[in-house]
């Protein structure tokens, strides 16, 4: 498993980030959200995902991430320089929350679906979900966990439930 924090630390890429956070109570969301302004890149980051190769980290790109509360996933909705949707990356985790020194923090459990704009949907990283079971990192119950979760997660998309990930920009 793998500890992630929302603040992005190490980032080697990103020169310069705006951060925001914070607690929201609404009817369509509860939980953390965190805006990441990528303000200054070295270069930019690409990502392929099925037949296509996204830029999905350029100076301007917006992520803005969401840790619902009582839900076993987090999701980074990741807006080009202009403000479109590139993706929805939806990481299965163990957990979220804060730390002792404030900052919010995931524990990835590997399995990732990007969600593209014009519906496409793919499930990522089965393999490294498997290796890390098979190398003992997680447990034969954390392994099940994920996997339920993840085919939760695709029923409700694939249904059309785009409440399940689509959530309203907080910083707007």
């Amino acid at each position: 498993m793998k500890r992630k924090r929302a603040h992005r630390p190490g980032w080697r890429r990103v020169r310069r980030l705006g951060y925001q956070e914070k607690w929201v109570d609404a009817l369509s969301f509860t939980g953390y959200a965190v805006r990441l302004t990528l303000e200054e890149v070295s270069e930019p980051a690409y990502m392929p995902v099925g037949d296509k190769v996204l830029c999905v980290g350029d100076r301007g790109y917006v992520y803005l991430q969401y840790f619902p509360h009582g839900k076993a996933y987090a999701v980074t909705k990741m807006l080009d320089e202009l403000g479109n949707t590139v993706q929805w990356y939806i990481d299965i985790c163990k957990g979220h929350g804060k730390d002792a020194e404030g900052h919010l923090w995931y524990d990835d459990l590997y399995l990732d679906i990007v969600v593209l704009p014009d519906g496409s949907v793919y499930l990522l990283d089965q393999d490294e979900l498997d290796e890390a079971l098979k190398k003992g990192i997680i447990s034969e119950a954390d392994h099940r966990f994920a996997c339920e979760t993840a085919d939760g997660l695709l029923r409700e998309i694939l249904a059309g439930k785009r409440d399940a990930f689509d959530f309203p920009n907080f910083f707007a």
